[in-house]
Parts: C-alpha cells; sequence; structure tokens
C-alpha cells in the first residue's frame, strides 16, 4: 500500500472498468474510459498515472478539462438506435479546478445534459476523486453536428467504423 500526502495508508483501487467505446487517438492515449453510457448521462473514468502529473506533482488541468469536456459531449451524444450516430462540438468549456489529484488516484466524471434543442446543448459535470472528494466541476455548451441532434441519431454512413463519426476535412 502507498501513503497519501498525510502519511496515511492508502489503499489499493479497485480494477478499472472497460471502456464502452474507443475514442480518437488524443483520449486513448491518456486512458480517458467512458464506462456508462444512456440519454442524457455519461461517466467516465481515468487513471492518473505518473504521465498525467503537472511539474507541481499533481494531476495536469489540461488533463482534467480533456476527460471533462469529453464526458460534456457524449452526455448529449447518446443515440438510443443500434447502428446509427450523433456527433457534437464543443462551443464553449468552463472548468473549475476545486482540489488537487495526486497520482495513484482515480477521477470519475459524470456528466448530464441539462438543456438545449436541435442544434446545441449544455451539459454539467463534477470530477471526484477515489474518495468522493469533487475535485473538478466543468459546464459546456455544444452544437449538434450534422444534424444529429434527435435521439435517434442518424445512419451511420458506410466505412465509418462504430465508435467514431465522418471527418470533418475530406482528402483532395
Amino acid at each position: 500500500m502507498s501513503s497519501d500526502s498525510s502519511g496515511a495508508a492508502k489503499r489499493p483501487l479497485p480494477p478499472p472498468r472497460p471502456s464502452l467505446k474507443s475514442f480518437g487517438p488524443f483520449a486513448d492515449v491518456i486512458g480517458a474510459r467512458l464506462v456508462e453510457w444512456e440519454l442524457d448521462r455519461a461517466v467516465m473514468e481515468l487513471d492518473v498515472g505518473p504521465q498525467h502529473i503537472n511539474g507541481t506533482g499533481v494531476f495536469h488541468g489540461g488533463c482534467m478539462a480533456t476527460v471533462l469536456d469529453t464526458a460534456l459531449a457524449h452526455a448529449a451524444i447518446y443515440c438510443t438506435v443500434p447502428g446509427n450516430y450523433r456527433s457534437g462540438a464543443t462551443v464553449t468549456l468552463t472548468v473549475n479546478f476545486v482540489g488537487p489529484v495526486r497520482e495513484g488516484s482515480r477521477v470519475t466524471v459524470t456528466a448530464r445534459k441539462v438543456g438545449g434543442g436541435q442544434s446545441v446543448f449544455m451539459s454539467v459535470a463534477e470530477a471526484v476523486d477515489e474518495n468522493g472528494r469533487v475535485v473538478a466541476t466543468g459546464q459546456a455548451v455544444g452544437r449538434y453536428r450534422d444534424g444529429s441532434g434527435k435521439p435517434e441519431g442518424m445512419p451511420r454512413p458506410a466505412g465509418i467504423p462504430a465508435g467514431r463519426s465522418p471527418g470533418r476535412f475530406q482528402e483532395g
């Protein structure tokens, strides 16, 4: 067992839950996992390792912002029809850093869609450590892409694998 900053013994984390989808390369590299996903709600986890630590010895704020941003968007883009897809893009992101997170911690972000319509959405999120301590909060306004504002989404184009959206830029 390791110890926390007070010297108290820290219990090992339980095994990580598997991710329900693969993300783009950046989120995959940092190890963000989507562990719960339903209409208007997403839960993501990330186990904080040495690669996530900034120069002051705590979880990097940019990494926290990435996990919050990804959870906030996913709370709004769950698709109720298997095989279809929904996609969105963040317009504004606000992150509030409430407390430090140390290496060896597990950050869990719970995000909820709280408003919007067919073209924009609003989501809120709370990040907690393995002890349930709030370490950050986030709010986002996003824009649905490609007309995917309805819960049933749109048919997935040929050649686009599950878990991915069509690219924004065309070759050639």
